[in-house]
């Protein structure tokens, strides 16, 4: 009995002096939530570009507005998401986006329609930006247009930014990054000193 006492006690001491990476836990939490941030950033941007590829597939687009003649509800850098529809299903009050010759196009709200003199199926449209004074300076004949179904008066700046080439750049090299990451061998994971356990053989010596 008094031999075993001393072994159980040294055995004890060397699990309680153990030098234990105090660090090292909250370090692996840190990266484990810098690689959860990640992947969610990847996933969402991968969702936003690949609906914005799909959307014209469907008859639907966003625009950007330049301007802040839409303000306040879509000041300048709001995004709208519209959809095509023929000038005939068109009413006053719808904010539309049309197309001019030679000019960026024109997101404004529809004041007056009518028929277009001997040219069916257009509507003669009269438009007004929300912020501006007077209409515009001359009516448009239109077949189609694009209908502004909802909208966001922020995240215009981001869209842009997913259309351009370095968006391009960047979104491959997150995605390979992921993709990486997924099938990168991992390291067998190492046990702790502390959870190292004393056979009895070990204590008795």
């Amino acid at each position: 009995m008094s031999s075993l006492t001393p072994a159980v006690a040294e055995g004890e001491h060397r699990r309680s002096t153990t030098p234990v990476d105090a660090g090292a836990r909250p370090a692996r939490s840190i990266a484990r939530t810098l690689g959860g941030i990640f992947v969610a950033v990847v996933t969402v941007i991968g969702i936003a570009g690949f609906a914005l590829a799909l959307m014209p597939f469907f008859g639907w687009q966003t625009v950007v507005l330049a301007t802040g003649s839409m303000a306040p509800q879509y000041p300048a850098g709001a995004i709208v998401v519209e959809r095509m529809v023929p000038a005939s299903e068109l009413a006053t009050g719808d904010i539309v986006t049309l197309m001019r010759e030679g000019k960026p196009p024109v997101t404004h709200r529809i004041i007056a329609i009518a028929p277009a003199a001997g040219i069916l199926p257009s509507r003669e449209l009269t438009l007004q930006g929300d912020a501006n004074d007077d209409p515009d300076p001359r009516p448009y004949v239109v077949e189609s247009a694009g209908l502004v179904v909802f909208g966001s008066p922020w995240g215009g700046q981001v869209i842009g930014f997913l259309r351009t080439p370095l968006a391009l750049v960047l979104i491959t090299v997150l995605v390979a990054g992921l993709v990486l990451k997924a099938w990168w061998p991992q390291r067998p994971a190492t046990a702790s000193p502390d959870d190292t356990p004393i056979s009895r053989d070990e204590a008795r010596g």
